[in-house]
């Protein structure tokens, strides 16, 4: 579709779960992945856009609104500019696009029409999407294997050189590039300074492109060619270009006088009485520091202090601490102690002389320390981690009870119910499929009933426990109740096909439509 200039789309279904790449003339426009690894909340807290406390939060959200576009949620969540959301939403395309590679044995279906959300200027060059596959999701046997039945040799093709940019290449691949201009092996490119990975994805993608002349045989090079060009024009996809702008401490920016000579006078045996009182500082100073106190401990001075009075501080320690301060008083520093005492000295101006990483700075002492913000971002971390699994594990209920393999789909759902607990859905579904894989449909009728029902009570817009309740009732023979629920379902939810189709299976065979019910008040 791509080498045609096609608008379309191709679903790749593997194992019960539907992968799609869209073409808009040719391009890749969207992609569809059920692998939670290429949720878009995922790929931003990689690249460094959320943090992991605002993934959980996130993929709550998701998780409420399954319809909304996930880059959109992002982007309102955390305030990403335009060309961020852009860059996130490019590389989430890329790389779900991308994960088809790493599906053993799947089935594909070739659509002429999108489902996948198309948001005009996403659009990617096909062959920045093989680059990435071929790196990060084929596996090596795979890849070794399909390189082995391209060829042997393979050269540069100099005219479409300035195809080059499109494959997303970066710095790192320029060295692959330069040896295939020339022409080479595969064993030519095994170099100590070559990541071999990269060379044979780079290798493969360029032949899966056309943009290599290939012999199955080993040969000395054709004629020296032209260089590719040394740097891509395009956006580098295998590599995350994001990141929050001032989001981490930077390095000490204090200027520091250039050290000077070692005076050949003779020193003295020992320190002077200013020599030893700054020593008594560095002993002072490094019990604070390695017992764990904050910048504001270090520098000696209060956390309301102003932006002034941190300054002065400041130059007034780093003058006594200066390497050449203390060699002209005699001062040894044979463990280093007062260089690590200088560096830490520094990283705390550093901080506390911006206005915005110190205020960064004071929120994390308010909340309990660094030690105590890095251990409640690991729970954050754990929690998202869990929410991830959860829903996984959901999806492969999910279609484990389509195929109705009940004890695989049971397994599943309990699961998600155990990493996941406040999920409405999944508590739903686990009660349906304990219905579904009961012998005696009457014995745990009640306790199904209590189950969907308390599901409904606690989350009082939940479809799903309604519309498995409404299928329990007309299994059990509750027709006008089944009825009813399924028409709320609608209510809320106009367009759910399964509840259309229940309600006029159940209107029929009640004796057809009476004037009441959804479907009559929307006749009137």
């Amino acid at each position: 579709m791509a080498l045609r200039g096609l608008t379309g789309q191709v679903n790749v279904t593997a194992d019960g779960k539907v992968y799609s790449i869209g073409f808009h003339g040719g391009a890749v426009c969207g992609a569809h992945s059920p692998n939670m690894a290429d949720s878009a909340a995922r790929i931003a807290l990689t690249g460094g856009l959320v943090s992991s406390t605002q993934v959980a939060d996130i993929v709550k959200r998701q998780l409420a609104d399954k319809q909304r576009d996930e880059i959109d949620l992002i982007t309102e969540h955390v305030r990403l500019a335009p060309d961020q959301a852009m860059r996130l939403r490019r590389r989430s395309i890329a790389q779900k696009a991308a994960r088809t590679f790493a599906l053993e044995r799947a089935e594909f279906v070739v659509e002429d029409h999108i489902t996948v959300r198309f948001v005009p200027g996403s659009e990617l060059d096909i062959r920045a999407v093989i680059y990435l596959g071929a790196r990060q999701f084929l596996s090596e046997a795979r890849l070794n294997g399909e390189l082995g039945q391209l060829g042997q040799w393979f050269q540069l093709k100099p005219e479409l050189n300035e195809d080059l940019p499109q494959f997303g290449f970066g710095e790192a691949e320029q060295r692959v590039l330069e040896i295939l201009a020339r022409g080479a092996g595969l064993g030519e490119l095994e170099s100590p300074d070559i990541e071999q990975r990269m060379a044979r994805a780079v290798v493969y993608a360029l032949v899966s492109c056309g943009q290599c002349n290939v012999e199955a045989g080993m040969r000395a090079p054709l004629k020296k060619t032209a260089p590719p060009p040394s740097r891509p024009k395009s956006e580098t996809l295998n590599q995350p270009t994001f990141r929050r702008a001032d989001s981490e401490l930077d390095p000490p920016t204090g200027r520091r006088k250039t050290p000077t000579s070692v005076p050949t006078t003779r020193r003295p045996a020992s320190p002077t009485q200013q020599g030893m009182e700054i020593e008594k500082v560095i002993r002072q100073r490094l019990a604070i520091l390695d017992g764990g106190g904050d910048h504001y401990l270090l520098l000696g001075i209060a956390r309301e202090s102003t932006g002034a009075q941190i300054q002065k501080a400041y130059f007034a320690l780093a003058r006594q601490l200066h390497p050449d301060r203390l060699t002209a008083l005699g001062v040894k520093d044979e463990g280093r102690h007062a260089q690590r005492l200088f560096a830490q000295v520094n990283t705390a101006f550093a901080v506390l002389g911006n206005d915005k990483k110190r205020a960064e700075y004071l929120d994390i002492l308010e909340r309990g320390g660094e030690a105590a913000v890095h251990a409640e971002q690991q729970q954050a971390e754990q929690m998202a981690q869990r929410v991830f699994d959860a829903e996984e594990a959901f999806r492969r209920g999910e279609a484990a009870l389509r195929r109705d393999q009940i004890p695989a789909a049971l397994k599943e759902l309990e699961n998600a119910v155990a990493l996941n607990g406040d999920e409405p859905d999944y508590h739903a579904l686990l009660s349906w499929a304990k219905f579904c894989g009961a012998p005696d449909k009457m014995a745990v009728g009640q306790a199904t009933r209590k189950a969907l029902r308390g599901v409904i009570e606690r989350a009082q817009l939940n479809v799903t426990a309604r519309f498995y309740l409404g299928r329990v009732e007309r299994m059990l023979g509750k027709d006008k109740d089944a009825l009813a629920l399924f028409e709320e379902v609608l209510e809320m939810q106009p367009h759910h096909s399964e509840a259309t189709a229940e309600v006029r299976v159940l209107q029929s065979r009640l004796g057809g439509d009476k004037g009441g019910g959804l479907f009559g008040r929307l006749k009137r």
